[in-house]
């Protein structure tokens, strides 16, 4: 929990044009009005900036990444942005998970009456309200494309979190201490020289060069690029998947179903903050240490912080505002 001190030792002003909860003390709460129906340019511009500067601090100082999730809904509705995800499909990798809404309802199977309506078309289908809310998880790590992809349509989250290391590979010795030798008359062997040409020792799980430059083989790795496949793994080995699971996936039966979801998605607002417990939220950060949601019912976004992040924010902002960024707020 954060010291009453450490709350109000920044000036509120200083941190404009974002707002801070400064009564809440399970965490740094902020938000920052958006305009979702129609993003000005300028305002995605001081938005994209901030976030990159407050990104790259993140991770130099604490080593935090980003984990980056659209919802599927605002995807689909928007048929700009539906063909840019498509297009990108092949880059993102992105993998599909349910999304929790601490104030949403369940779904409610159509009754009879409502599907002879749809039968006749007297009422409109609409998929989804009649189906779990979803959202898209970007296993690729181009993170400038991805703020610049879906930022600002109302459905974009990022969470920053340390990077997880397996307890067990740890213990493995690096590859390095190895040493592999390969006898001279190998090397030096007609039918060998090309196979072992650009062999790494320390990487002998590498794709080998003259398979990777085979003429017949660059339309293949033009579209699956085996170093991003070998990242995308790593990235789904993960154990906060899990964590997510068990932590929102509050109401979803431990079943067959629950067992092939990949990972659910807390979708918070302002108000979940204070309607919950402190305990409740912290148990929420033990998935990530920055949370970072746009919210249509806030109209804007939210970033609630496990620590005190006010003087960051505000280093940041001053950092902009003094090199001329001004953020419009209509």
């Amino acid at each position: 929990m954060l010291k009453s001190e450490e709350i109000f030792r920044v000036d509120s002003k200083a941190l404009l044009p974002w707002r801070w909860a400064e009564s809440m003390r399970s965490c740094s709460l902020f938000w920052i009005p958006v305009n979702f129906r129609s993003i000005p340019r300028s305002q995605q511009e001081w938005l994209l900036k901030f976030f990159a500067r407050l990104s790259a601090h993140l991770f130099e100082a604490s080593g935090l990444q980003a984990e980056h999730f659209m919802q599927m809904q605002v995807i689909d509705e928007n048929e700009q942005l539906r063909k840019s995800f498509i297009n990108a499909m092949m880059k993102e990798s992105p993998m599909l998970g349910r999304c929790w809404l601490p104030r949403g309802t369940q779904p409610i199977p159509a009754s009879d009456q409502e599907v002879e309506l749809l039968a006749s078309k007297k009422k409109e289908f609409r998929p989804y309200d009649y189906a779990h809310a979803q959202a898209w998880w970007f296993l690729g790590r181009d993170v400038d494309a991805l703020w610049e992809r879906y930022l600002g349509y109302g459905g974009f989250t990022a969470f920053f979190l340390k990077p997880h290391v397996e307890e067990n590979l740890a213990s493995i010795p690096p590859i390095a201490n190895t040493q592999i030798i390969i006898p001279k008359f190998l090397r030096n062997d007609p039918g060998l020289k090309v196979l072992l040409e650009d062999f790494n020792p320390q990487k002998p799980n590498q794709i080998p060069g003259f398979i990777r430059n085979h003429r017949a083989m660059r339309q293949v790795f033009s579209l699956f690029e085996p170093d991003m496949m070998q990242q995308n793994n790593n990235v789904l080995a993960s154990p906060f998947r899990d964590l997510t699971k068990d932590i929102f996936g509050v109401g979803i039966p431990r079943d067959l179903e629950y067992e092939g979801i990949l990972f659910v998605l807390p979708k918070l607002a302002s108000q979940d903050f204070f309607a919950h417990t402190d305990q409740r939220i912290r148990r929420w950060f033990e998935v990530f240490d920055v949370y970072i949601n746009e919210s249509p019912e806030d109209e804007g976004i939210i970033m609630a912080c496990k620590d005190d992040m006010a003087p960051l924010i505000a280093s940041i902002v001053g950092g902009m505002r003094t090199e001329g960024y001004r953020y419009w707020e209509g």
